[in-house]
């Protein structure tokens, strides 16, 4: 452009030369002037603000120049290095234990927030909302703001939580969003907690029985041993519980220290006795002495008082004959866990823990619970039992530390992608010598028009499978980690389940497409084409789970995925055959990077 304004300089200047008087000359003058003037705005209008108006930043290199303009918004370009946040350690702290969230009670969510990656995570905030809105009763706050976290930096987050006496019986389903100023945000994490209604307790007086130090007539001028029961007969927990026992006027005088006593809590159908003495002087001129029962607990609404009487003359036992009986406490249903498999018991144990081991294990199994419309029918038989005790083997029997085994029941398809994205880094950022077990049991399903097979979490339909987990992006993230990933899938993908089929309208099976395998990966799966994946209703788990769990008790861990193979193959087809009279048939998929050596891994 300052080219093009010279030659236009030199044109209008070569043009003045021609008149030879000064108004000539200045006449002429303007007119270079103005000439000057509208080349410089007329190069302004296409391309912009003119290069010795602005201060650039030029950046030199073999490509040719670039200029950055001073005021222009560069986004991420003066970045040297990204955050990366992932959300781990999540933990539901309960006061009392268990697991539920109950109306009037304060409880918390726990998790941590660590930057991975190697930028500084700006203005980072916490975002808490309620999938569910059904559940009534519940308060949280909605944010937290958090602010800078450094690179490798851990900062751990509470969430409070209060039932309120209005809470309602459901399943409360947070997510749980970690969101940063320019979008480096951390995968949301999804958490399932049951509530439990408000439940109120009742502090009574069970029992209360007179008597005296040898028995006989109850006379004045004598001391007289009261025993109380107090009872809480509701189903809440009641805490400060008080009795406070009250004589009629002052010729009855109480005997012990105190009249009055305390107990901390008293859990539903828990029981306590007390003991009060009192004497009447000669001066009582009453018939009967009362004694009342006043009774206090924590809400101020849920003890009741009671008078007790005893009349002079009348005869009791000795003390030491007094038996009193507590009031029949509402029943209490307590699930016992059965555990009738025999590789539920006698794991075997190995103390040694190996560092750079990481699991994943997903038991699928009540859909019907999180889905209007579905019957149990369509539930997957002893998933959660199959993850449970698969961990169990991991833990005590493989070297895996409790810290590196993530373990999912019934799970929604955002705690399935946090978890799948949380594994996924971890072991990529353990180096090459990781290693990476992923377990999962329940409904997979194919695509109908594309036979693209996905793992269907509880909270997706069969009519809509597009939006469960694509088991390619499964493969492809867990073949990027860079880790040795060995994949137990005790599923199918035809349609059919261990019961009933999610989709139990499809007359037709459909078998799914091969999905490719990238890095160091060994797939095994429960079955082969259009074979269903089936349970072992003895044993309550699934008949593949069963088998790899059986050997792994018989070998304690030491052998081979080539010799596990051949044992499933082998194994599973004959028992399945004869105890559900259906044929399946294990099958294993491993990826071209590792086709010749994958049968020599060894599985501890």
């Amino acid at each position: 452009m300052f080219n093009w304004l010279i030659k236009g300089s030199q044109l209008a200047h070569n043009k003045m030369k021609h008149f030879g008087s000064h108004s000539n000359r200045m006449t002429y003058s303007i007119a270079n002037w103005l000439i000057l003037g509208s080349l410089w705005f007329l190069t302004f209008a296409l391309e912009g603000t003119p290069a010795f108006a602005q201060s650039p930043k030029r950046i030199s290199g073999k490509s040719p120049m670039k200029v950055i303009r001073a005021g222009t918004p560069q986004g991420q370009a003066g970045m040297k290095a990204a955050p990366d946040l992932i959300i781990r350690d999540e933990l539901f702290v309960d006061p009392d234990s268990n697991n539920v969230i109950d109306g009037n009670e304060r409880s918390s969510i726990k998790f941590r927030i660590e930057n991975i990656g190697q930028g500084d995570a700006k203005n980072v905030k916490v975002l808490v909302t309620l999938k569910n809105k059904q559940v009534r009763g519940l308060e949280f706050p909605d944010s937290k703001i958090i602010g800078t976290i450094k690179a490798t930096e851990i900062k751990e987050v509470v969430i409070p939580l209060y039932g309120t006496f209005d809470l309602s019986n459901g399943i409360a389903e947070f997510k749980i969003e970690v969101q940063e100023e320019l979008g480096f945000d951390a995968y949301p994490l999804e958490m399932k907690i049951e509530t439990h209604p408000f439940q109120p307790p009742n502090i009574v007086i069970a029992d209360a029985v007179f008597s005296t130090e040898k028995g006989g007539q109850v006379r004045l001028n004598t001391p007289i041993q009261l025993k109380i029961l107090v009872q809480n007969t509701g189903k809440g927990l009641a805490k400060s519980i008080m009795l406070n026992c009250l004589l009629p006027d002052a010729n009855c005088l109480p005997l012990g220290e105190s009249d009055k006593f305390t107990v901390e809590r008293m859990n539903p159908g828990e029981s306590r006795e007390f003991d009060y003495s009192f004497i009447a002087n000669r001066r009582y001129t009453g018939k009967n002495i009362p004694v009342r029962l006043s009774l206090t607990e924590s809400y101020g609404k849920y003890a009741h008082d009671t008078v007790v009487s005893i009349g002079l003359d009348q005869t009791v036992v000795a003390k030491n004959k007094v038996v009193i009986a507590s009031i029949q406490a509402p029943e209490l249903i307590i699930s016992k866990a059965s555990l009738t498999s025999d590789v539920d018991k006698n794991i075997p144990e190995y103390p040694e823990k190996d560092s750079p081991k990481f699991a994943l294990l997903i038991g699928n199994e009540d859909y019907s619970r999180y889905q209007q419309g579905l019957n149990t029918e369509v539930n997957v038989q002893y998933a959660q039992n199959d993850a449970q005790v698969f961990r169990d083997y991991l833990v005590k029997s493989l070297g895996y530390k409790e810290s590196n085994v993530y373990l999912l029941l019934d799970a929604t398809t955002g705690e399935m992608n946090q978890k799948i994205d949380l594994i996924s880094k971890r072991v990529n950022k353990s180096g090459t010598d990781a290693k990476l077990l992923f377990y999962y049991a329940g409904h997979g399903l194919p695509d109908e028009a594309s036979r693209i097979p996905y793992l269907i979490p509880v909270d997706v339909t069969g009519t809509n499978i597009s939006q469960g987990i694509r088991l390619s992006d499964i493969y492809r993230k867990f073949g990027e980690s860079g880790g040795r990933v060995s994949i137990f899938l005790d599923a199918c993908f035809t349609g059919g389940a261990r019961g009933s089929g999610l989709l139990a309208a499809r007359s037709v099976k459909i078998k799914p497409s091969e999905e490719i395998l990238n890095g160091k990966m060994v797939v095994f799966t429960a079955s082969s084409g259009e074979q269903s994946a089936l349970p072992y209703q003895k044993e309550k788990h699934g008949l593949f789970t069963y088998y790899i769990l059986k050997k792994i008790q018989q070998t304690k861990g030491y052998m081979t995925f080539g010799d596990l193979a051949i044992y499933l193959q082998k194994t599973v087809s004959t028992a399945s055959l004869e105890i559900n009279q259906k044929e399946q048939d294990p099958e294993v998929l491993t990826s071209t990077d590792v086709s010749d050596t994958w049968k020599n891994w060894k599985l501890k």
